[in-house]
């Protein structure tokens, strides 16, 4: 065989020996995925009581709107497309999901990150939204349930390769996995504890559980040096940040999700933060880079 006609063959030799090993380490990568993706974890008991009064429907109206949940299943509740590591994700639609799991399936969802089927929730906030108290989560569950149904059911997600080596590396982790890891905000005495509270539910799924900060997402949630309470006011209020970086996310969820504080929640808040600042006695030198809240 002349070189001419060898150095053709032995490119294409090359280039199927090379498909061949993308094509293996492909179903490697989805195979070891999918033990993280399929696997069940214990379903905790749930210790909800339903409630059904208007008041219980207002209070979880309001509790889903500074929970900013209308972030990822928008305005109306009805689910939509969400993109996590290129993969096209679809939130449920909770007026249809709604009709279908028991209280204790919502709770489950919410608080541990499950879903009935014992397999983890992907992008649920739980590792937050697991301050919630029962009587919240009840509350939230009522109204839920008392919301018409409308729009469609949304489809079925397909997990993407690159959202696959995002578990495997560890740059995605399952909600059970975030949920066991995460512990509350420091605590500072009765005298603030509501403003803990509310800080832990509304803020802790980009600042995390402990409002420590979380890369790439929100910066450590100190305030003294910092922001003055008139600030704070405007921070949560309109989303007007004096740290530096991408604010978009900050201001989109505080004009839609903050602004239903009440003065006085906002105030329990801060008192809440300052306290905290002077148990931790530091503060970072500079306010953090946030690509988001």
């Amino acid at each position: 065989m002349t070189k001419s006609r060898s150095r053709p063959l032995l490119l294409a030799l090359g280039a199927i020996v090379a498909l061949g090993a993308m094509a293996g380490a492909r179903e490697l990568i989805v195979s070891r995925s999918r033990s993280i993706l399929d696997a069940r974890h214990p379903l905790p008991p749930s210790r909800v009581i339903p409630m059904r009064t208007p008041e219980d429907e207002a209070r979880g109206a309001r509790l889903i709107a500074v929970t900013a949940c209308g972030g990822c299943h928008g305005t109306d509740l009805t689910g939509g497309p969400l993109k996590v590591f290129g993969t096209q994700l679809y939130t449920p639609n909770l007026t249809i999901m709604a009709k279908r799991l028991s209280d204790g399936e919502i709770d489950r969802a919410l608080r541990a990150g499950l879903r009935p089927d014992e397999t983890s929730e992907l992008v649920m906030p739980a590792h937050a939204y697991r301050a919630f108290t029962d009587d919240e989560i009840a509350a939230i569950i009522a109204r839920l349930r008392a919301l018409p149904r409308q729009g469609i059911d949304m489809p079925k997600t397909r997990p993407g390769l690159l959202l696959r080596v995002a578990l495997l590396a560890g740059w995605l982790e399952t909600e059970p996995e975030k949920v066991a890891a995460a512990h509350g905000p420091v605590e500072a005495g009765p005298a603030v504890a509501t403003g803990r509270h509310l800080a832990a539910i509304a803020c802790g799924r980009c600042h995390g559980s402990d409002l420590g900060g979380v890369k790439d997402a929100g910066p450590d949630m100190t305030v003294r040096g910092y922001y003055s309470r008139a600030q704070f006011y405007a921070l949560v209020k309109k989303g007007d940040a004096i740290g530096e970086g991408d604010m978009a996310l900050m201001t989109q969820t505080a004009q839609a999700s903050f602004s239903h504080f009440t003065d006085g929640e906002i105030d329990e808040i801060y008192a809440y933060l300052d306290a905290r600042d002077r148990i931790l006695g530091a503060k970072p030198a500079k306010p953090a880079k946030p690509k988001g809240h």
